[in-house]
């Protein structure tokens, strides 16, 4: 039943708190229920409360009497709950019993609503959990052609829709039928002909409720969209504010964005004109149709007025629900365009799998082998050709090469960004597809170029990958990566906030804090990609004297362009259009006059040209 309303995937969220939406909906039948008692009690409270003089009066209302206990045997009749009482004493008791009802409906509503809510964002809450575990568990390949702020967009704005509608339709899926039956019921033993008269106007109603909810459905979609795309403009100019302001384009941004709000505001108010257009529809329709049955039950059917009043009241009590059922399917359609959004993400299976019964990957004692690698971004052409090399342990290797040779996507391979195409990349004799992701990413340091830090302490950011390392051990890994001293030179020392991304500190300490972030983990292979190449000479040297006294006792693996940072590698692979086309040490590379002597000869000849022209 959840699996056809709400569809197959939510419906999981929803039974994990069935407990809250039934008793909910308890509160709600009960709530209903007592709706139906002021049409019980307007027929007395006019034809017999209202009399005038001090005649005794009797309160009688209908009732269905089973003849010999046979249930499909009955006929109409009337129950005397007082007689011979007076009317101001029946109309006390009527006021007195109404009271009582409109408390307990009052309770239960407040109650139910209360539960609703709770309900509603418990689901939600779950759900918005799992959405974040698969954020964090897709590999790094899906987040190439993804927008960063559609993906925010899906995760905040289509998941509060989903929040704000999901407590009111699973409720009000159950409660508003629950209602109109109740009221039909009474409708129908006081004229079932007069009732049936309702149904004239329901394929035209139905009809409505149709078309109305397909074009909420089309257009909530494209609001979500418009949303996302105004989410996307939000946060790519705030990432991007220095360039915004430093190419003085703040104007064509605004003018941008102004775009992306007004087709925003369009788009809500195409969706606004069908969401809210269904109601007035409704009442033109119905209320035109009860001075037919005020007419029809006096003259034909000579109904008392408190019963015509009664049954009007009825009739309007029935259409409240109706009304509400023909909203909430409107807001099903909302629901349903958010679910699909959210749920285009949670239903795409990651390519990168562990194994079913992974291998626990011990520390890395022996070596690194790539055996006739090949890898490709999905179809597209081949990023790395049929790579093979072996690295034993404690040496540090360097991969030089032009850009877009597929250094740094050879490093990625290591921890299982990406899977290969082809081959296979063994760490001491194990194949890494089949040990977990948690024991070969645990010994594995990576420290890049663009270095990402948290708006946090430098202490939190150092211990980010090993929360439960203590204040000494983070100090020793600092000292080793040469930051010690300036993190006790900030204002609050390692307790120091360092803004956004760490723009409070250099490139070269935000460097170091990178690399001490790294060795603490204590890894046995430690990937550098570019780390020190945006780094000025006074920051390099201390950056490379970090990880030069770190040679020996990790497997080290650097991808450079400045190739005076790998002066001390004990091998270098030269990488061209995927495939390597030199290894050797730096001498012998030098001596082959090969690609690697072109790279050596083209930046040291231009940094000594630099130099002649400054001292000259």
């Amino acid at each position: 039943m959840l699996n056809l309303i709400l569809s197959k995937d939510i419906a999981p969220y929803v039974r994990r708190h069935k407990r809250l939406l039934l008793v909910a909906l308890i509160l709600s039948f009960i709530s209903s229920g007592l709706a139906i008692l002021p049409a019980y009690l307007l027929q007395i409270f006019i034809d017999e409360g209202m009399k005038t003089g001090s005649d005794p009066v009797t309160w009688k209302i209908p009732w269905l009497a089973f003849e010999s206990g046979v249930f499909s045997s009955w006929h109409k009749t009337e129950m005397v709950l007082l007689d011979n009482v007076s009317p101001n004493k029946l109309l006390l008791i009527i006021s007195a019993v109404l009271l009582v009802s409109v408390y307990i409906k009052s309770m239960s509503i407040f109650i139910a609503g209360l539960l609703a809510a709770a309900f509603g964002n418990r689901v939600v809450k779950s759900l918005r959990i799992d959405l974040f575990k698969k954020f964090i568990s897709m590999p790094l390949g899906y987040y190439y052609n993804k927008r960063t702020g559609e993906l925010i967009a899906r995760s905040t704005a289509d998941l509060t829709v989903m929040q704000s509608l999901i407590a009111h339709i699973a409720i009000g899926l159950m409660e508003y039928p629950f209602s109109i039956m109740v009221f039909l019921a009474y409708l129908f033993y006081m004229n079932y002909k007069l009732t049936l008269l309702i149904f004239l106007i329901a394929p035209f109603i139905v009809g409505l409720v149709h078309l109305f909810g397909k074009k909420v459905k089309k257009h909530a979609v494209r609001v979500q969209d418009a949303i996302a795309e105004l989410t996307v403009n939000y946060q790519e100019s705030l990432v991007g504010m220095r360039i915004i302001q430093g190419f003085f384009m703040g104007v064509e941004e605004v003018r941008k964005f102004t775009k992306n709000a007004e087709f925003l505001y369009k788009k809500t108010m195409r969706w606004s004109c069908w969401h809210l257009g269904l109601g007035p529809m409704l009442d033109a329709t119905v209320f035109l149709f009860l001075p037919i049955v005020l007419i029809i039950g006096k003259i034909y059917f000579n109904h008392t007025l408190g019963e015509l009043i009664a049954i009007i009241f009825a009739f309007s009590q029935l259409y409240s629900p109706f009304k509400k059922l023909s909203q909430v399917n409107n807001n099903l359609k909302t629901l349903q365009g958010a679910t699909f959004r959210v749920f285009e993400i949670m239903n795409i299976r990651s390519d990168l799998q562990e194994v079913s019964v992974p291998k626990i990957l011990s520390r890395h004692r022996k070596a690194i082998e790539f055996k006739d690698v090949s890898f490709a971004y999905s179809s597209a052409k081949k990023v790395l050709k049929n790579i093979s090399f072996r690295i034993n342990m404690g040496e540090m290797v360097a991969f030089v090469g032009s850009t877009g040779a597929g250094k740094s996507t050879l490093l990625d391979l290591i921890p299982r960004f990406h899977d290969v195409t082809k081959g296979k990349i063994l760490i001491d004799g194990i194949d890494i597809r089949e040990v977990s992701f948690e024991s070969l990413r645990r010994q594995i340091g990576i420290v890049n170029q663009e270095v990402l830090l948290f708006n946090d302490t430098i202490i939190n950011n150092i211990r980010y990958g090993a929360p439960w390392k203590t204040t000494e051990e983070i100090a020793f890994v600092a000292r080793a990566a040469y930051a010690h001293d300036f993190i006790l030179a900030q204002p609050q020392g390692y307790q120091t906030i360092i803004g956004d991304r760490g723009t409070l500190l250099s490139g070269g300490q935000r460097q170091r804090i990178a690399i001490a972030r790294a060795l603490l983990i204590d890894p046995s292979i430690l990937l550098l990609d570019e780390a020190v190449s945006a780094l000025d000479t006074e920051s390099e040297k201390l950056v490379q004297t970090a990880i030069d006294e770190l040679h020996g006792s990790r497997t080290i693996m650097i991808v450079a362009h400045r190739l005076s940072t790998i002066m001390k590698a004990d091998r270098i692979f030269v990488l061209e259009n995927g495939q390597i086309v030199e290894s050797g040490t730096r001498k012998s590379l030098l001596a082959q006059n090969g690609r690697f002597r072109q790279l050596y000869d083209i930046q040291f000849r231009s940094q000594e040209r630099g130099k002649n022209k400054i001292f000259s």
